[in-house]
């Protein structure tokens, strides 16, 4: 039986119980209607051929593919809960990404604050769509919606573009050239506070999950440099009235992901799981966080 949302039968207690009940489970993957490259229903079978028993799919700042996913949950045979992740920013660090599970996709204020950013990503869209072309890469509109039907339109959508169009020869070298041209790195993305957006979550019923905590650290910071700070952050979420910590996801390595699982029990914060799921193509590359 599945479970999309928390209600009046299914609580946020109930909620915990199944994600810490020892299911194999993925609660952190990305669908063609964020920046991942499968559909909604083909995530989905992919997990359930392995094994899976408990899926979220989690797509950046919007619910569509969490919405469409719930009608194969049935279909499978699966546990099946909302899932989103919203970028936001603190005091503390820019990219600080909040996984929300079991929420009310029709509430009110949560749509409301997906409207407002779904807005700062369209006036952002077209400030990069137009430095581009400055620069002489002359980028459609029509060219970014053909990559996933307008779906999403993001940074990685760009990158496939310039792809396709033979400039580069990966999203990695657009990340690494074109997109750190001063003309295009000075086009920043605008997110929500992060105590904002664990309220937003809160309010439409739902639990807020901190997303994989390592990668906060610096390119240039070793892990002994960055584990004050990664604990200065993870008392402020805890302030913040986080629910749960995502404490296995590629970006840890096993002690890392130990020493999480340490921080949530002392505080009493869920346990989460998660792969961050894209693509098959997409081989992201954690090595750099797992070194001393």
């Amino acid at each position: 039986m599945k479970h999309y949302k928390i209600t009046k039968d299914f609580t946020k207690d109930d909620l915990r119980s199944l994600i810490e009940s020892g299911l194999k489970r993925d609660l952190h993957m990305h669908t063609l209607y964020s920046d991942g490259a499968l559909t909604p229903r083909e995530v989905l079978k992919m997990r359930v051929d392995e094994g899976y028993q408990l899926l979220a799919i989690t797509d950046h700042d919007g619910v569509e593919g969490s919405v469409y996913g719930e009608k194969y949950a049935d279909e499978f045979g699966i546990e099946y809960i909302s899932g989103i992740e919203f970028d936001s920013e603190d005091e503390l660090g820019k990219d600080l990404h909040m996984l929300g599970y079991g929420f009310d996709p029709d509430h009110p204020t949560f749509n409301l604050a997906i409207g407002k950013i779904l807005k700062q990503r369209n006036d952002r869209n077209n400030r990069f769509l137009e430095a581009l072309n400055a620069m002489g890469y002359h980028i459609t509109y029509d060219e970014l919606k053909a990559v996933n039907e307008g779906r999403f339109i993001g940074k990685p959508t760009f990158a496939t573009v310039l792809i396709k169009k033979g400039v580069v020869r990966s999203h990695t070298e657009a990340f690494n050239t074109i997109f750190q041209e001063p003309e295009i790195k000075c086009i920043k993305k605008k997110t929500l506070h992060t105590k904002d957006v664990v309220d937003i979550i809160h309010e439409a019923g739902g639990l807020a999950v901190l997303a994989h905590p390592m990668e906060q650290r610096h390119r240039d910071e070793t892990f002994e440099q960055f584990k004050p700070r990664m604990y200065q952050i993870l008392d402020r979420m805890v302030s913040y009235g986080i629910d749960g910590l995502e404490c296995h996801h590629p970006s840890a390595d096993y002690l890392q992901q130990q020493m999480l699982v340490a921080y949530a029990n002392e505080h009493g914060l869920m346990i989460t799981e998660g792969s961050d799921f894209h693509s098959h193509d997409s081989r992201r590359d954690f090595s750099r966080y797992h070194m001393p």
